[in-house]
């Protein structure tokens, strides 16, 4: 596989290659209204899109090692209040941080934090 050299890290020129045709095709398309992005230290690419009618998002990320390679993929609903709620309890028991949650959920860290404190009110945290 082809590698190519910045001045971070090593990334696949294939696979950044791919991930940018792929998120191309899907602006142009209009499946999508709102990207980011982003590269991490050990040359993951991590791609969060939202459908254009903001009800979904993915986020997948990408990374490539010498003989290793992972790509994980998240799919996002945005879901009712009560359902969030609960999605929401066992993100925050999973040790996840309310920026973390919000993104997963599609909504704002201030909602998140309503969120938690109504399920500390009931006594479910």
């Amino acid at each position: 596989m082809l590698k190519e050299e910045t001045g971070l890290m090593i990334q696949s020129k294939t696979s950044a290659v791919k991930t940018l045709r792929t998120l191309a095709s899907a602006i142009e398309s209009g499946d999508i209204s709102n990207y980011n992005i982003s590269q991490s230290g050990d040359g993951s690419i991590t791609v969060k899109a939202d459908s254009s009618d903001g009800s979904q998002r993915m986020i997948q990320t990408r990374t490539d090692m010498n003989g290793y390679s992972k790509l994980s993929t998240e799919h996002i609903q945005k879901q009712t209040p009560k359902a969030r709620r609960k999605t929401v309890l066992q993100m925050v028991e999973a040790g996840l941080s309310q920026t973390d949650i919000a993104e997963k959920t599609m909504v704002s860290q201030k909602t998140i934090s309503n969120d938690i404190a109504k399920l500390r009110e009931k006594g479910k945290l």
